[in-house]
């Protein structure tokens, strides 16, 4: 029996020790890899959630509180979650619920704030939550109402005074509508669309209902930002491939005027602009690790939330993904 239990100890020991060298060479392999990330980026603080189940989406700053929110769903389909991650590592976190108070579940995706509010991109445009209740820690917090975005966005994110929403595309699984695939002129076959929305207090829920303008993107896009100097950052990824972060210069972008944006069926706006980002405007590609969401540009660095070490994926776990990173990047 002895000499039985030591051959199942030893077989166990080299089980443990395969294991930790698959393991550590998948790291140092990643750390290879992506060698121009890693001497440019460093770990900014722990990803939220990344025990409990938490499935992270979206990601913002709240200049005023010197604080990031975190938002995404449940992989065991519980109430979906804002996580509120301070400058002094202390963190909170507030369930959703739908305005009857039932769980906000689904998969909740991008997260910004204005004024009173939060917005979390829904199915068919933003849902509306108190920031006042999510900032303070408030255990949970109802929906309020919510504004459509003429897509299914994936991510928001608020610029000079604009929210924009954009979509996810990729083939046979998350597929856009015709009206959102054109041919770009620099001959791209741009997938998504993200739609442009002036914000303001004298309107419901902040914003102006109506776009004003329409930005025609790639596919696979998660996130966004938008640099000091002006330079569009898109966050894409989708499945354990490397993520790639799409920077596009601003200063002379292709637009049309006039733009008829149109399902034909349920929404028609005229005069709208069309904004192109597209290879004739990129100059520069990151490579970054799998799985990349929203982003958050702060004092020169681009800050990335990945989804790539939730318990829905563990895999991240072992690499990079228990930390926030925040990447360097000079203009």
């Amino acid at each position: 029996m002895k000499k039985i239990l030591s051959v199942i100890l030893k077989i166990l020991l080299i089980i443990v020790l395969c294991v930790a060298a698959l393991l550590g060479g998948v790291k140092l392999t990643g750390r290879v890899v992506l060698a121009d990330f890693y001497e440019n980026a460093e770990a900014a603080f722990p990803t939220p959630g990344v025990h409990d189940g938490f499935v992270q989406q979206g990601f913002d700053y709240v200049e005023e509180e010197k604080a990031f929110l975190a938002a995404g769903y449940m992989a065991d389909d519980t109430a979906s979650r804002v996580y509120v991650i301070k400058e002094d590592g202390s963190t909170t976190y507030t369930q959703l619920q739908k305005a009857n108070g039932n769980d906000y579940t689904g998969h909740t995706g991008g997260v910004a704030h204005f004024g009173e509010y939060v917005y979390i991109t829904g199915s068919t445009g933003v849902d509306v939550f108190s920031y006042d209740d999510i900032i303070s820690g408030k255990d949970s917090t109802k929906r309020l109402g919510g504004v459509k975005t003429y897509n299914n966005p994936a991510y928001c994110y608020i610029h000079n005074g604009y929210l924009l929403a954009g979509s996810f595309y990729d083939f046979g699984k998350y597929e856009t509508p015709a009206h959102e695939r054109m041919t770009t002129p620099s001959g791209d076959d741009n997938t998504s669309i993200i739609t442009v929305f002036k914000l303001g207090e004298t309107f419901e829920f902040g914003i102006d209902p109506t776009p004003q303008a329409v930005i025609s993107a790639r596919s696979h896009v998660q996130g966004m930002c938008v640099t000091k100097g002006g330079k569009v950052v898109l966050s894409t990824s989708y499945g354990f491939t490397l993520s790639q972060l799409f920077v596009y210069d601003t200063s002379d972008l292709e637009m049309v005027e006039d733009y008829r944006f149109t399902d034909g069926e349920t929404f028609d706006f005229e005069g709208l602009k069309l904004i192109y980002l597209d290879g004739g405007n990129v100059v520069d590609v990151i490579k970054a690790p799998p799985m990349s969401e929203e982003l958050v540009y702060l004092d020169g660095k681009i800050y990335i939330l990945s989804e790539f070490a939730s318990n829905k994926y563990v895999f991240g776990k072992f690499t990079s993904g228990l930390d926030v990173y925040a990447y360097s990047y000079e203009e």
